[in-house]
């Protein structure tokens, strides 16, 4: 059982002070290496996308990239998935619709979600009210093909990938009778379709609620998912049956759930869990072969400006040279600041804190890069007269980062991707081939604007 490293009462002494807003800067804005956002879209979309790079090791692209998203039905092409292939610049192409081989639509709808697959290809996932659930992948640039998961797809889902290229979906049966179950399929990397297809036995009694996935070297993949008010993981090994369920801690409402599984047969989970106004974040490390133990909290607060947990917290990533940092939205003299730690073996390493000197720091991404180095993104909105935070006015940063020596997570001085204005669900990539980092986020009017760090040209 670990101590618990930070608490609500006040931050940890070591402390970040990001750089404020856009419109609250001094005269000479600091310097930044991204290039000017643009409008890729063209039309109103639904909040989330992906940037997505197949590789088969961190630092080893295996095709090129792309930005996806799900078009609203007022676009032209209707509703359903769209993909920007990505050049060898990282500058986004023109948006086109999935088509298979024989020219014909193939585009998921609804609930998007993306990931990286095996030979250089992207598996696109979608779930609809209207529609059946699909999962397509192929090259950026297409054409694309369906990939059939037995049993269907509904809400939610959850798709991850691994070394070598590996790629795994989790998702509740498409039968509506199958109350709370969770099925989660394997694609290997030497594979063109799935080689395992395990039922996760989730306990019934009400729907799956979170879900999210996470694989190793061997190809094993570890599902969890808050369901019933509890947080429950069960691993599934690379033969045989889905291992014992386990019970991880409470889910409260509106949970959001990281994980990380590890060659050495150990995992992490990492949760945030909401009761009221009043916010809980828990880590699990586990002990050999995958047993959870006692969750360990981390922080407990309340809630600044009653705003709910941001979209990016908790975040685990493992670095390329193995290291595991871990991210997590936290609180500080009544303003939301970002905590970062190294994960290891003894627990939680040294706590840091990164707090705007005059507003909130939500946490939106967390993303490993090929050089040993982790990408944070967050967003920090305007102040209304009031004092309260403007959602509608929010500054895009990011600073790159490693763990150094003492078990210290050292970030450098915040750039800004974006100038304030009404921004949701960032998030971000790197290339494993030039280590630039391509960020994408719904932003004026629903449409979807992306930035490049490291770009020799504005796109």
């Amino acid at each position: 059982m670990l101590a618990v490293v930070a608490l609500v009462s006040r931050p940890p002494a070591r402390t970040t002070r990001a750089a404020p807003a856009a419109d609250v800067l001094p005269v000479a804005p600091p310097a930044t290496q991204w290039s000017t956002p643009a409008d890729i879209s063209g039309c109103a979309a639904d909040p989330v996308a992906r940037v997505v790079f197949p590789s088969d090791r961190p630092n080893q692209a295996t095709g090129p990239g792309a930005i996806v998203w799900s078009a609203s039905p007022s676009c032209p092409g209707g509703p359903g998935a769209r993909v920007a292939p990505l050049s060898a610049s990282d500058v986004p192409g023109a948006p086109i619709v999935p088509r298979s081989a024989s020219g014909a639509p193939i585009a998921p709808r609804g609930q998007i979600t993306a990931s990286a697959a095996p030979h250089g290809q992207i598996a696109i996932a979608g779930t609809s009210p209207a529609s059946a659930g699909l999962l397509i992948q192929g090259p950026a640039s297409g054409p694309y093909a369906p990939l059939t998961a037995s049993g269907g797809l509904a809400a939610p889902l959850a798709l991850d990938t691994a070394y070598l290229g590996d790629m795994a979906l989790a998702s509740s049966p498409a039968d509506t009778r199958a109350n709370g179950a969770l099925d989660v399929h394997v694609e290997r990397f030497y594979s063109h379709d799935f080689n395992r297809n395990v039922s996760a036995h989730a306990p019934g009694g009400g729907p799956v609620q979170v879900l999210t996935l996470a694989m190793d070297f061997r190809g094993e993949a570890l599902a969890v998912w808050a369901q019933r008010g509890t947080i429950y993981a069960r691993l599934i090994p690379n033969k045989g049956p889905a291992r014992r369920l386990q019970h991880l801690g409470p889910a409260g409402s509106d949970p959001k759930i990281s994980a990380l599984l590890s060659d050495d047969n150990r995992a992490i989970v990492a949760w945030a869990e909401r009761r009221g106004t009043q916010t809980s974040v828990y880590i699990d490390r586990s002990a050999l072969g995958v047993r959870f133990r006692r969750p360990q909290l981390l922080e407990r607060f309340r809630n600044p400006a009653g705003l709910a947990s941001p979209a990016g917290s908790p975040s685990l990533v493992r670095l390329s040279s193995e290291s595991v940092l871990l991210a997590w939205a936290g609180a500080a003299a009544g303003r939301w600041v970002v905590r970062t730690a190294p994960v290891d073996l003894n627990g939680v390493l040294s706590v840091g804190t990164i707090a705007a000197p005059s507003s909130d720091a939500l946490l939106a991404d967390l993303a490993p890069g090929p050089a040993d180095e982790a990408l944070l993104l967050w967003t920090e909105p305007l102040p209304t007269r009031a004092g309260q935070p403007d959602m509608a006015r929010q500054a895009i940063f990011a600073a790159r980062g490693t763990e150094v020596g003492g078990g210290r997570a050292s970030f450098s001085e915040p750039e800004q991707v974006g100038a304030p204005g009404p921004v949701s669900n960032a998030t971000v990539a790197f290339d494993p081939n030039s280590d630039r980092a391509v960020a994408a986020w719904q932003a004026e009017a629903g449409t979807i604007d992306y930035s490049i760090r490291g770009a020799e040209a504005n796109p």
